[in-house]
């Protein structure tokens, strides 16, 4: 009986290690992304080489045998401090790699594309890619393009595509078969007619943007994103234009022109807001309205959820 009890307290005790092990994994990760996402907020780490995130998924593998191997050879605290040490070196490893390691997705190719515009007054841009590091400019140097834009890749080509009857200009960088497997880059240098009222969406992996928006007659733009950094320059508002930005370590810097009506949003874990000069620092969430947003008939909309923002709102357009 005595022999019996012994034997289960060894069992429940050799069962509780590789539960209490396997529950550093999920924290492991949660600190692996908030120490880049710190890296990026801070400027010590370029958004354009977070790609580099997508060579590590082999160390999942890695760990999850070195997980099998402790919980059958090692009991107990000794179980708990090596799948923490494993767990410790995993996440410097990853961390240095991508801060250091030597970009292999270099740059090889390239796309040129335009389409006239035609009849059109309004038209939508939609932008999917991966790792991504993208210029639009409104202009009104494109003669009667809708569309001039300029790509840089490596990886499988690109596709743009317009679809004239609902003015839907679509530009894609796709992963196909066993691409996933290898790094790939995207650049695109877009102008856009500053005739026609656009309506933006951009889906990114890991994002550098500069957006040179003052001339645009601009309805929305969602910007859809793990990691990124945003810089956006907006004109005089036409009615009420929405403006969201969703991710995991996103920083925004958001410029319109002197007296532009505009209220911002911003959710999410650890976040600051600059505003006009008013600052805030939260967990959770944060806002501000320009003293001349009630009532506005023009104005922006601004929304920004992530897990680490910062965002600055300023007139320096």
């Amino acid at each position: 009986m005595a022999h019996r009890g012994a034997n289960a307290a060894l069992n429940e005790v050799g069962t509780s290690n590789p539960y209490r092990y396997r529950g550093l994994f999920w924290p492991a990760l949660l600190i692996l992304f908030g120490v880049i996402a710190l890296l990026v907020n801070t400027g010590r780490l370029s958004t354009d080489r977070l790609y580099l995130l997508f060579n590590l998924w082999p160390v999942v593998l890695i760990l999850v045998g070195l997980e099998i191997v402790i919980r059958r050879s090692l009991r107990g605290a000794s179980a708990d401090l090596a799948g923490a040490l494993v767990v410790l070196l995993a996440l410097g490893g990853a961390i240095a790699y991508v801060a250091v390691a030597p970009s292999s997705g270099g740059i090889n190719q390239t796309l040129d594309a335009s389409d006239t515009a035609g009849g059109l007054q309004q038209a939508s841009l939609e932008v999917d890619a991966g790792a991504a590091t993208i210029t639009i400019t409104g202009s009104d140097s494109t003669g009667g393009d809708l569309y001039r834009a300029h790509i840089r890749y490596s990886g499988p080509k690109p596709t743009v595509s317009l679809d004239r009857g609902s003015g839907s200009l679509k530009i894609e960088q796709s992963n196909n078969g066993f691409d996933f497997l290898r790094s790939q880059r995207f650049e695109l240098d877009l102008q856009l007619s500053s005739s026609v009222a656009w309506s933006i969406t951009e889906n990114t992996g890991a994002a550098t943007d500069t957006l040179h928006l003052a001339s645009l007659k601009l309805t929305s733009m969602t910007l859809n994103t793990g990691a990124s950094r945003e810089d956006i320059t907006l004109g005089p508002p036409s009615g009420s234009a929405s403006i969201t930005i969703n991710g995991g370590a996103l920083t925004a810097r958001i410029h319109r022109p002197s007296g532009t009506a505009v209220s911002v949003s911003v959710s999410g874990g650890a976040l600051t807001l600059d505003a006009d000069g008013h600052h805030q620092g939260a967990i959770g969430s944060a806002s501000y309205d320009s003293p001349n947003f009630a009532g506005a008939t023009d104005s922006y909309e601004v929304t920004v959820n992530g897990g680490a923002c910062t965002v600055t709102l300023d007139t320096s357009a």
